[in-house]
């Protein structure tokens, strides 16, 4: 201003994300000693500049990638990229949903059917099917169990209607005595291991078979009440004077089935309920002593048989009784039995004795039944405590069980003894005739068949 000069400096900013400019009006001298008044516009330019290099130069946010960063928008650094968290999340859940569509898209190994399962325990002579139960589901009552002997397995068009044939797809599992081999649902198959099983079903027979004397031999061990060899099949009993009349037995020499007439008059069975609902009023927890009325026979020998081949030649034994047995019973007016009185032995088992309408008729049917088992092999053994004599009497009694007391009954109501007065009023009681028109080689197994019977490897009928 003293020097008569005047110099105007304009500057101008323009917001940092749009190309800085610096505008600059200068009005000055043209004269060279006056340069130093342009130093101040010179500085400003500088300053533009290096706020136009940070910008350009700033660095993404490190805390922003970490998915740390406090500032959010307000950030002086660069929020790009994808926060490492993210990224990994991102990543888990394409290796997830991968898996996922791995998974779906992988199929399981196909199971064998219970075609299959059927055709083996028909043709592999290791397999002893009378000890094979099917689990099928039946329209009204659901899953039911039958032996897989009682089942026809021909052509579902073919069959009579007293046969029992179910379609195949109904079927549910397979079990060997106590223990499933096969299930649809739970996809299990150790029959053929198709499911991935490593037990072979022979091995798995055998522990089955184990486990199951090991739990036979633990209760025999138990002498609360051991004064008779308890099964869950029936027993024939021997005329002696001491409670001890049905004696242990060794698991080699045990009965494994038997051969008896089933029970099909009405009347009897309506007197034998009659009797028992007498008996249970007493006492209640006797129910379980007292013998269904589907499972109502006359025993007239115990049997062990071993393996297939003592299976086919029991069945044999049957077939050829049948043409002398129905000779034997030609005349119907002798081929019948009473059904009378109440008697017990030793007050554990009560039974109505059978009186044969003939005496020589009856003896004749029963001996013949006892000399085939006599003259069969080593695979099929009579197992009976008793012997047949040649004027048709024995040590055997003929009985109709109505109820027996049996160990676990006994224990819990710590007597293994019915009160004769529970039964006394009927003990004259006259139950009916029974004939002589069929005999049934029976599983001793605690399943049935469908008409409530016990599980049968062959039966015959006479008219």
């Amino acid at each position: 201003a003293d020097s008569g000069y005047i110099v105007r400096i304009v500057i101008e900013r323009r917001p940092h994300n749009m190309e800085a400019k610096t505008g600059e009006t200068v009005e000055k001298a043209m004269k060279p000693e006056h340069y130093e008044a342009t130093e101040p516009a010179i500085e400003a330019e500088e300053d533009t500049t290096n706020t136009m290099d940070t910008l350009e130069t700033a660095e993404v946010c490190k805390f922003y990638l970490e998915n740390k960063c406090r500032f959010g928008d307000e950030c002086k650094n660069m929020h790009e990229g994808v926060p490492v968290e993210k990224m990994v999340k991102q990543n888990k859940s394409k290796k997830k949903a991968d898996e996922n569509k791995t998974d779906k898209t992988k199929k399981k190994p196909p199971m064998k059917m219970a075609e299959d399962v059927i055709k083996r325990l028909q043709w592999d002579p290791m397999l002893p099917k009378e000890y094979f139960i099917i689990g099928y589901l039946d329209r009204f009552l659901g899953v039911v169990e039958e032996n897989f002997t009682t089942f026809s397995w021909e052509d579902l068009a073919s069959v009579d209607y007293d046969v029992l044939a179910i379609p195949q797809h109904r079927i549910q599992y397979f079990k060997y005595k106590t223990e499933k081999v096969w299930d649809k649902t739970e996809r299990l198959d150790i029959m053929f291991g198709s499911t991935g099983s490593k037990v072979g079903i022979m091995e798995f027979m055998e522990e089955v078979d184990k486990k199951i004397k090991e739990e036979r031999d633990n209760r025999l061990d138990d002498d609360d009440f051991d004064s008779d060899d308890e099964e869950s099949g029936p027993s024939i009993s021997v005329q002696v004077n001491t409670e001890s009349d049905i004696h242990r037995i060794s698991e080699e020499e045990r009965s494994t089935h038997f051969i008896a007439i089933k029970i099909s008059d009405p009347e009897i069975i309506e007197n034998v309920t009659k009797v028992q609902k007498q008996i249970i009023g007493k006492e209640e927890i006797l129910q379980d002593c007292c013998m269904k009325k589907g499972l109502l026979h006359i025993t007239l020998a115990m049997v062990r048989i071993e393996g297939e081949e003592g299976v086919e030649e029991a069945k044999k034994l049957m077939r050829d009784l049948k043409p002398e047995l129905s000779n034997i019973l030609a005349d119907k007016s002798k081929a019948t039995i009473k059904i009378e009185n109440l008697k017990s032995f030793g007050q554990r088992v009560v039974y109505a004795d059978v009186t044969p309408a003939h005496d020589e008729t009856f003896w004749k049917f029963a001996n013949l039944v006892r000399t085939s088992l006599d003259n069969a092999s080593d695979l099929v053994k009579s197992s009976n405590s008793f012997d047949y004599h040649s004027d048709y009497h024995s040590d055997y009694v003929p009985h109709l069980t109505l109820a027996k007391v049996s160990r676990p009954v006994a224990r819990e109501r710590r007597s293994k003894y019915i009160p004769t007065s529970y039964y006394q009023e009927f003990e004259g009681l006259r139950f009916g005739e029974q004939g002589l028109d069929n005999l049934q080689l029976c599983v001793i197994d605690s399943s049935t068949r469908y008409d409530g019977f016990y599980n049968t490897l062959a039966g015959l009928q006479f008219s």
